[in-house]
């Protein structure tokens, strides 16, 4: 089952009246590594902009399979409901609005808050990015899209460190507990 790093960049937090304006993802191997290139869609780039780029990776994140295409990442819950309304907005989807719930995917979200000590302020610091998306509007609106690539980029490389080391922590303490006297094997 090919896990995938997704996420999205917008024009603000409400997915009734702002946009998507880039899509993300990139296939990462269970130990969270890369496994391939950083795929980010631009709405910029397109004459349809924000429904040019979900055209392109609806087939992905609908397939029948759900097991195609698991995405990982930090609050999904925000792509998801994204995601929704604009798949009713652009292409008539008849979604039900736990579609995106009810498929496999990895939110690390709750992982950093109990990392955290349990509070939601400030878990997203955990990731050890620079900056948050909160200029990514502004760049948007100035066109300074290099701004924009730069940041995403940079979260993805965030993201994935920290998947990988949250992998290795995982797979150090199976193993320890695999040599304790009277663990089964």
């Amino acid at each position: 089952m090919p896990h995938y790093y997704f996420d999205i960049e917008t024009t603000g937090l409400d997915s009734e009246n702002d946009k998507i304006i880039t899509i993300q993802f990139q296939r990462v191997q269970a130990n969270g590594s890369p496994n391939e290139e950083l795929t980010i869609l631009k709405s910029w780039d397109n004459e349809n902009d924000e429904m040019k780029i979900l055209s392109q990776v609806i087939p992905l994140i609908t397939s029948r399979n759900p097991w195609k295409f698991v995405p990982v990442g930090n609050n999904l819950n925000f792509e998801f409901k994204f995601l929704l309304s604009k798949i009713q907005k652009y292409f008539d989807g008849r979604v039900h609005p736990l579609f995106f719930h009810s498929r496999p995917h990895i939110d690390l979200k709750h992982v950093m808050v109990l990392l955290n000590g349990g509070r939601f302020k400030g878990y997203h610091l955990l990731l050890k990015k620079i900056g948050t998306g909160m200029d990514i509007p502004i760049w948007y609106q100035n066109k300074e899209y290099s701004k924009i690539l730069t940041y995403v980029e940079m979260e993805a490389r965030a993201f994935t460190n920290f998947y990988q080391s949250i992998q290795r922590l995982i797979f150090n303490r199976q193993s320890r507990m695999l040599m304790l006297p009277g663990a089964v094997k």
